[in-house]
């Protein structure tokens, strides 16, 4: 059965309605300094896309990034799109901010509103994300970034002072068993791959 104009109308009007619901959720979000705990990213209200887009607010120096916290999140069920805002420039073979504001260890994460996600699951979510980042605060010290270790194996891979197997132990204690006939180079692309992709929904 197809929904008519009325219906189709009424469920972008809910998409949009939780996903404005989601976005000043983000931005009420304070830090215990007071300060917004996120900044946006996306274009706000004014934009027809279903899509919160932010990142963790740079002005704080923090021990985990918007992959860790993707990664946090997802032992609750519930998965945001975590990205790495560098990348490996081809001509120079070093890493570099993709935004002439962020540099190549900066992240980001979105959430896509889907036409499933009701008012009440985007509460349940919006629970989580204040519960995760309370915890992570918390941790201080105590917690070691998974996206900051594997930016630092990079670059000691591609200096050539890390060696395969201290690659392969880490890639083994976050639960990826890599080819063993994978190069240096290629296990490291192969790594930063698996880490930013890894529960994206």
């Amino acid at each position: 059965m197809r929904l008519g104009y009325e219906g189709y109308t009424a469920k972008v009007d809910n998409q949009m309605s939780v996903t404005r619901y989601l976005r000043q959720f983000l931005v009420g979000l304070k830090h215990p300094s007071g300060k917004p705990r996120f900044q946006m990213l996306d274009g706000g209200d004014i934009c027809c896309l279903p899509v919160v887009a932010a990142r963790l607010n740079p002005e704080f120096v923090l021990h985990y990034d918007d992959i860790d916290f993707q990664h946090a999140l997802s032992e609750s069920h519930w998965h945001v799109s975590g990205y790495s805002l560098g990348f490996e420039n081809p001509i120079n073979e070093r890493f570099e901010g993709l935004c002439s504001d962020a540099n190549e260890d900066s992240t980001m994460f979105h959430i896509v509103v889907k036409s499933n996600l009701t008012q009440s699951l985007a509460e349940n979510l919006a629970e989580k994300i204040e519960k995760i980042v309370t915890i992570l605060d918390e941790m201080d010290g105590g917690y070691e970034s998974i996206h900051s270790k594997l930016t630092d194996l990079a670059i000691g891979a591609k200096d050539d002072t890390i060696p395969i197997e201290k690659l392969r132990e880490f890639s083994d204690s976050i639960g990826d068993l890599p080819s063993r006939s994978l190069s240096k180079s290629q296990f490291v692309q192969q790594q930063r791959t698996s880490i930013v992709a890894q529960n994206i929904c």
